[in-house]
């Protein structure tokens, strides 16, 4: 009897289990075509591939989550793209100007920093929208700012929201409760360090946590 058929016989003779398979690990090297595990009821990638986003792909991202024209997000200087200067640190190519031909292996010792350049650049520029014209708000809506630059009340419900946000906007899912509170709670850190005006730095920090984080660079 051919393999196929003898699989459909003992099927029909057997009956099919709608039970959840029992937990195994598969492993990097696991063959294609297995049955993955099961871990909590979430199955276990069999092939799991983080790659970092590079320059094109997190500026688009950043426009896209935020809002914002994609020649807004990052320019040093005010008028050289971010995506260009920092592209080849950011595992781009740059084979006109420096002969980079191909993607470095692994990303070098500037890549944090390009990439925290070009988030706080984004970051800035939303939260700037967002606090001189409040009424046409997009993530700090209704965050209300005293004459000397705090937060009128850090605990109130908008606060929470536009946390909720920006997480939505960078991890596409929802905040757990510990990670929106964490985040609330960095209002009293940056306002510990006396800043000039604490609420936008506020904005500027939880931006810059979410929005720089492997979950958010990284796909």
């Amino acid at each position: 009897m051919r393999p196929e058929r003898l699989l459909l016989t003992c099927l029909l003779l057997t009956g099919c289990s709608d039970k959840i398979p029992t937990a195994v690990d598969l492993g990097p090297d696991a063959n294609p075509g297995v049955t993955p595990g099961w871990d909590g009821g979430v199955a276990k990638s069999q092939k799991g591939n983080l790659r970092f986003k590079g320059p094109e792909r997190l500026s688009l991202d950043l426009a896209q989550a935020l809002e914002l024209p994609a020649s807004s997000v990052c320019n040093e200087l005010g008028q050289y793209p971010c995506q260009t200067v920092h592209g080849v640190a950011l595992g781009g190519v740059d084979p006109y100007q420096h002969s980079v031909y191909e993607t470095a292996p692994v990303t070098g010792a500037t890549t944090p920093i390009a990439v925290e350049r070009t988030v706080l650049s984004a970051c800035n520029a939303r939260i700037a929208l967002d606090v001189n014209t409040p009424a046409a708000a997009v993530v700090f809506k209704d965050v209300v700012l005293t004459a000397d630059g705090k937060l009128a009340d850090s605990a109130s419900p908008a606060v929470a929201t536009a946390v909720t946000s920006l997480v939505r906007r960078a991890w596409l899912r929802d905040p757990t409760r510990g990670e929106r509170d964490t985040l609330v709670r960095l209002y009293d850190q940056v306002q510990a360090t006396s800043a000039a005006t604490p609420g936008v730095a506020w904005m500027q920090a939880v931006c810059l946590a979410v929005f720089s984080s492997a979950e958010a660079v990284f796909y």
